[in-house]
């Protein structure tokens, strides 16, 4: 059975136009292997201006409000509502922006999913998923909406390259268990209100870390309230890992020749900008 590793209270933080909770924070990237952050993020209107990613999928899940999404790789970009999700991903190199309309604020969970070093060489990629379309699977109680990868015999269509899972469920008054590779690192995040997992009560804003100790195994939980989390889990990459701001590679070389290649202007391909 997947065990608790450690329960921890994620503090709010703020300041100018934004208010966000780091739940998983880059500070050691090798200990969230394949994850490098999950942002608790709510902010206003023209609180990013486009910037760059590279070496990695950043993943959005919106809870509140709605956002317009550009990237240098789709025409047009795309629009975001409540519950919908989707999957940037940034490879050898991309430009985007999320922002909320004017005069409104969204909040929205990013996690961005690190890149094998093969994979940190694939073209940038945009894809979405709206509420919607999301494949789901009841239990007695509640629901659990899988968003990417597979949970509970459940299967999301997104395109992933590295292989992990990311779930929403919803429990009014009920019980039920997240069938999760053990190899996987696994998380929880209680959104609103509280559950019990292995005989803990894990609150609102409180992250759940477990560890394995099996091939294939699960986590129960339970509720006698209305309670929202996600749960995401992800199989370690085990290289190296160089993250510095918006970029994440293997080495400190490759991170200062992507800072060179954004500030010559040559970081699309080698296409200036």
């Amino acid at each position: 059975m997947l065990s608790i590793q450690s329960v921890q209270p994620i503090p709010l933080q703020g300041g100018d136009g934004r208010q966000v909770r780091l739940v998983l924070q880059p500070t050691n990237p090798q200990e969230h292997d394949p994850f490098i952050i999950l942002a608790d993020d709510q902010f206003a209107h023209n609180t990013f201006a486009d910037h760059p990613h590279k070496g990695i999928q950043t993943v959005t899940y919106v809870i509140d409000g709605s956002l317009e999404h550009y990237d240098s790789k789709t025409n047009g970009g795309g629009r975001l509502n409540p519950g919908d999700f989707q999957i940037m991903t940034a490879g050898r190199g991309i430009i985007h922006n999320e922002n909320p309309d004017p005069g409104q604020e969204a909040r929205v969970l990013q996690l961005w999913v690190n890149l094998s070093s093969e994979h940190k060489k694939v073209d940038g990629q945009y894809e979405d998923l709206a509420h919607v379309n999301v494949p789901f699977i009841e239990f007695d109680g509640g629901k659990i909406e899988v968003y990417a990868g597979e949970m509970n015999g459940v299967k999301s269509p997104m395109k992933l390259f590295t292989p992990f899972t990311f779930a929403a469920v919803t429990v009014e008054n009920g019980a039920s268990e997240l069938i999760i590779p053990a190899e996987y690192n696994s998380y929880i995040y209680v959104l609103e209100g509280s559950i019990t997992v292995q005989d803990q009560t894990i609150q609102t804003h409180n992250v759940v870390r477990f560890d394995s100790s099996s091939l294939v195994d699960s986590i129960s939980f339970s509720t006698t309230s209305h309670a929202k989390f996600v749960v995401f889990a992800g199989l370690p990459i085990k290289e190296p890992i160089a993250a510095r701001g918006p970029f994440v590679m293997n080495t400190e070389e490759e991170i200062k020749e992507a800072y060179a290649s954004y500030r010559n202007g040559t970081f699309l391909d080698g296409v200036p900008y």
